[in-house]
Order: structure tokens, then sequence, then C-alpha cells
């Protein structure tokens, strides 16, 4: 059974991003994102609709919009 990668792939679409998917199981996808910034790898969660990039973590919705968002910051 493959991963549901609609809302990511809607998310992508919204942030003018475009995907290059590495792995693709029914608990996580890996690939890249390539972004106006550069390129940027990322792990997507299907089951729990959430985006983990190398700085943030992005919690997202069916539709692909972003519900919520936690920063990762170096710690003092």
């Amino acid at each position: 059974m493959r991963a549901n990668v609609k809302p990511l792939t809607h998310w992508v679409i919204y942030k003018k991003y475009t995907v290059r998917f590495q792995t693709r199981g029914p608990q996580r996808v890996t690939g890249v994102l390539k972004t106006p910034a550069g390129e940027i790898q990322f792990q997507y969660e299907p089951q729990a609709m959430r985006i983990q990039l190398p700085d943030k973590q992005i919690m997202i919705n069916e539709h692909g919009w972003e519900m919520d968002t936690i920063c990762k910051t170096p710690s003092s």
C-alpha cells in the first residue's frame, strides 16, 4: 500500500515548490523540495500529515493548508 501524498502535493503546489520523491512507503515519504532558496530534504508522515524539514515541522490538513508550524531553534 502506498502513502497518500495528495495533501503534501497540494502544499507543494501552494508553496510553488517542486518535489522529487526518493522513497514512498505507507509510514514515511522522503525526498527533495526545490525552493527559490535551494533544495531542501524533507520527510512526510502521511498518517499524521506532518512535513519534517531541517529547520521546522509543519502540520497540514487534507487540503494541504498549513495548520501549525514548529520551528527548531539552536539551543543556547
